[in-house]
């Protein structure tokens, strides 16, 4: 298995499980979160301000991430596809495909951002490699 989706798999794991304060061992001090289905637009940066953002978010509300397919592109980014369910502010039970693009510095999640297709996720993490 190549690394990236193994700490993708951890991460995803954690995440399912709400466990905050061990995530806040597998995110980079730096990470980058992108958000879409909640507060759309919004990045949370910075591993205190990721898991405050859980903590206070998710937390007691309906909102799970359901990996399915990984593709690993090298040792440290990966997409996921996979699906999310979550209540929106109406109290409307939500069920959407997403992918997620994901990166991993020495280990750790340093960013992540949700995508609408494969082709979408690669052009993030593309442009990630690219800009300085």
């Amino acid at each position: 298995m190549v690394e990236s989706e193994r700490l993708a798999r951890r991460y995803f794991t954690l995440f399912g499980q709400q466990a905050f304060e061990t995530l806040r061992e597998v995110v980079h001090a730096d990470v980058v979160f992108e958000l879409k289905a909640v507060q759309p637009g919004h990045v949370v940066r910075g591993r205190d301000e990721f898991i405050r953002f859980l903590e206070e978010e998710l937390r007691g509300h309906l909102w799970e991430a359901v990996p399915q397919v990984f593709t690993p592109l090298d040792e440290n980014r990966v997409i996921v596809e996979g699906r999310i369910r979550w209540s929106d502010d109406e109290h409307v039970l939500r069920d959407d495909s997403r992918f997620w693009a994901l990166e991993f510095c020495d280990g750790l999640l340093i960013f992540s951002a949700p995508a609408g297709s494969m082709i979408e996720a690669e052009s993030i993490l593309a442009a990630r490699r690219t800009s300085p």
